[in-house]
């Protein structure tokens, strides 16, 4: 029995084939798996209307919710990546370097996130809102460097202290 990543790559917590975890079981033989295909740069889609001067404040109340629990989905799909890679090897980078392109991918993904929160965050202060976002996740306001291995054992780490 090997594993194979799933085709919604582990983002879906309500995948039918992987349960959220992005691994399936199948019965092919080691060899036979071949890795997911590049998607290329797939735009993020955006929360946001084109108009962002047409929201109303009730409207901006229930698009800043959506925008942080994606956030906090895509930071806990990242942090569980971070923990089943073995750091302690010598060829980790070499070994998981699906692990590692997928957490580029949820990176620049929570970045588009994030620039919409800052968007959202500058019309508000032209219109006299206050603004202050709580994240639910340990990583959803960090810019996480992933080419970085000592930035990485170091999230991990403070993870870890933050969970005690």
């Amino acid at each position: 029995m090997a594993v194979q990543i799933c085709t919604c790559e582990g983002l879906d917590v309500k995948c039918k084939k992987c349960f959220g975890s992005g691994y399936i079981n199948t019965d092919a033989p080691e060899k036979a798996i071949k890795s997911v295909p590049k998607k290329g740069n797939v735009k993020q889609e955006s929360f946001l209307p084109e108009k962002m001067n047409s929201l109303s404040r009730k409207e901006i109340e229930n698009i800043v919710p959506k925008i942080i629990d994606s956030l906090d989905l895509k930071s806990k799909k990242q942090m569980q990546i971070l923990n089943s890679i073995p750091f302690n090897t010598t060829t980790f980078r070499r070994d998981f370097k699906d692990k590692f392109s997928l957490l580029q991918k949820i990176e620049e993904e929570k970045q588009a996130l994030r620039n919409d929160l800052d968007e959202i965050a500058s019309k508000l202060t032209t219109s006299k809102y206050t603004v202050e976002f709580k994240y639910g996740h340990f990583l959803s306001n960090k810019v996480i460097d992933v080419t970085s291995n000592r930035e990485l054992k170091t999230l991990i780490r403070e993870y870890k202290k933050l969970k005690k």
